[in-house]
């Protein structure tokens, strides 16, 4: 009777393993035909020219909150499953780049990684991830690109140029960040970036003013919009009141004055510091340049600029 005992519990215990394994086994092509089903296939729209007509951030706005501005410009073609084709903005000139499937609708291609929102013959969205590891930083990962075909861009009666333009929704958002900048022209945090940054000029022989200019190398590990969010002069002042040399911040306002901006100094000097640039702002600067200020969407507002500024007392 023991041994009939011992040998049901036995059967027992190894069915249950079996069922077990059954379901873990049924559980996992489950998942695997879960995956399948989020991974998008290239191949049917493979040859088909998309060309990007919009760039957003998860807002919904092609602008944030310090000006800086997602513009859609991409052209690309997708050559097979595995094989992606990028051109240039502006040329004909084009890059191969493969492509690596990760999991679900993730992809790797342009040193950049992917997700497919969307995938249809007249349109897609892609989403930009910003990974940490292997973990997707979710707030970093917040912009979105949508293309159109080029046939289905033949079809309507908006051209790419038109489509590509800021929408009524980015034109009031800027308009709030510019007058939020505009009523505050002495505060740096309320500044607005803009493309269409502040333009200095010389009008004097005594003073020389250069905008700084990034190579490649310098933008491998910036954005492309660094440029603009942080515009940078050298400015060398002749018969200056004694030599110097000072690395400071102005903001321009709407009517194209100058006001000190941020300096770095030993607390005990703030304020003589303050004093010397303040009269190198207003004396030099405001005198002997042609200031332009930033315009976003034509309308001229407060932003920052970036300045090193040398004195020489010879002339």
């Amino acid at each position: 009777m023991q041994i009939k005992s011992s040998f049901i519990a036995q059967f027992r215990k190894i069915h249950f393993f079996m069922i077990c394994c059954y379901l873990v086994g049924c559980a996992g092509g489950a998942q695997s035909e879960r995956e399948n089903r989020r991974k998008p296939s290239f191949t049917p729209i493979a040859g088909i020219d998309y060309y990007e007509v919009r760039r957003s951030f998860d807002s919904g706005l092609a602008y944030d909150s310090i000006g800086f501005v997602q513009e859609p410009e991409w052209h690309v073609k997708f050559t097979r499953e595995d094989a992606i084709q990028i051109y240039v903005p502006g040329s004909d000139s084009s890059f191969n780049f493969e492509i690596t499937h990760d999991h679900d609708s993730f992809f790797h291609f342009a040193r950049e990684s992917w997700k497919v929102i969307d995938l249809h013959r007249d349109s897609m969205m892609l989403q930009r991830l910003s990974l940490d590891g292997l973990k997707v930083n979710k707030i970093r990962s917040n912009v979105y690109m949508r293309f159109y075909s080029k046939q289905y861009l033949q079809q309507l009666s908006t051209s790419l140029a038109d489509l590509r333009k800021p929408r009524k929704q980015d034109s009031l958002f800027v308009q709030q960040m510019i007058e939020r900048a505009n009523c505050n022209p002495t505060n740096v945090d309320s500044s607005f970036s803009s493309k269409q940054t502040v333009k200095l000029a010389s009008k004097s022989p005594n003073i020389e003013v250069k905008r700084r200019q990034y190579d490649s190398l310098e933008l491998i590990n910036q954005s492309a919009a660094y440029a603009y969010l942080y515009p940078e002069y050298d400015i060398v002042i002749d018969k200056a009141y004694k030599d110097f040399y000072h690395t400071f911040s102005v903001l321009v306002d709407q009517e194209g004055k100058m006001h000190l901006g941020k300096f770095f100094v030993m607390p005990e000097f703030e304020e003589s510091r303050r004093r010397v640039l303040t009269g190198i702002v207003e004396v030099y600067l405001q005198n002997l340049l042609e200031i332009t200020p930033a315009t976003t969407l034509g309308l001229p507002h407060s932003s920052v600029l970036y300045l090193r500024v040398r004195g020489k007392m010879g002339g």
